[in-house]
């Protein structure tokens, strides 16, 4: 049973230009992206950040028709369903490692498992109107931050259940 993600909105206490990144992510401009990021990373106040034992929460940046971007703050061990995404999706991991592994929907089969470090960033161009791109389930090896972006609320995704 998994339990209910807990979510929040999140402020942050420095003048950081969020619709810049949102716009740079949505136009593929992952390196300049990259570079925005890290200047944000250093001003998020840890202590600031909902945070779940045993889970993961989502702190919610920007929620709109066009862009969904938020930090989650996982506990080591946290692991979401498997699911996929709107056509855009992109993931940073600004401190601690996550593991990922890709799904293929018909049947639903692991493809692969990847290891995101610091530093390290997946993202994903698939089907515009389609909720089930980049189908993937995430966990945390040890407590851990990441940067998430999706072109619509990643909440709609379908969800998979073996």
């Amino acid at each position: 049973m998994f339990k209910k993600i807990q979510n929040t909105h999140y402020t942050h206490s420095v003048d950081f230009d969020f619709k810049r990144l949102c716009v740079l992510l949505h136009e593929e401009k992952y390196a300049l992206a990259i570079e925005q990021i890290k200047t944000l990373a250093l001003g998020i106040d840890l202590q600031t950040l909902l945070f779940d034992q045993y889970s993961y929460t989502r702190n919610i940046i920007i929620n709109n028709k066009s862009h969904w971007l938020g930090l989650l703050n996982w506990d080591k061990g946290a692991t979401t369903r498997v699911h996929g995404h709107p056509d855009r999706a992109f993931v940073y991991v600004i401190k601690g490692q996550l593991m990922c592994q890709d799904f293929n929907k018909n049947p639903l089969t692991k493809l692969r498992s990847s290891k995101l470090i610091d530093g390290a960033c997946q993202y994903s161009n698939g089907v515009k109107g389609k909720m089930d791109n980049y189908i993937h389930q995430i966990s945390a090896i040890e407590p851990s931050l990441s940067l998430h972006f999706y072109s619509d609320n990643p909440i709609k995704g379908e969800v998979f259940d073996f």
